[in-house]
């Protein structure tokens, strides 16, 4: 998945870079509670005021989506699974249990996220940097 963006800052070799939402998510309101703008920081060249085109593999966005909604979901249904079969088959054992089940996934979400977010391949890379009088460069920093 490949976005353009505005290069807002540049400092020592990272760029922040913002984005404005699609007009195809205007009715989603999904991401950052529905701001417009969406700012993040990436390794590469550039100058402020330029447009880079920042990359993120389509595989690892799909994988991403499906841990952090895959995994809670899954620990949800196996707390209420565990919760009911351990108190007899009641409603309280079944909401108790799943409420354990979703907040020990959250914690292994939480715990695993950081150990993602520093492993290279899950960063976000440039790819092109188009300067502000409209010539594109090949991103050296690949």
């Amino acid at each position: 998945m490949k976005q353009p963006g505005e290069i807002t800052n540049a400092r020592g070799g990272m760029l922040e870079v913002t984005f404005c939402r699609p007009d195809a998510c205007a009715k989603c309101g999904a991401c950052e509670g529905g701001k417009k703008e969406h700012k993040i920081w990436v390794r590469g060249e550039g100058e402020t005021g330029d447009i880079a085109v920042v990359e993120m593999p389509d595989g690892l966005v799909a994988r991403a989506s499906a841990i952090a909604y895959g995994l809670p979901l899954f620990g949800l249904l196996a707390g209420m699974v565990a919760g009911n079969l351990l108190c007899g088959g009641g409603n309280a054992g079944t909401l108790i249990g799943g409420a354990a089940g979703l907040a020990i996934s959250l914690i292994a979400l939480k715990m695993t996220e950081k150990k993602r977010a520093a492993r290279d391949e899950w960063q976000p890379k440039v790819v092109e940097v188009i300067a502000r009088g409209g010539e594109g460069t090949e991103n050296v920093d690949e």
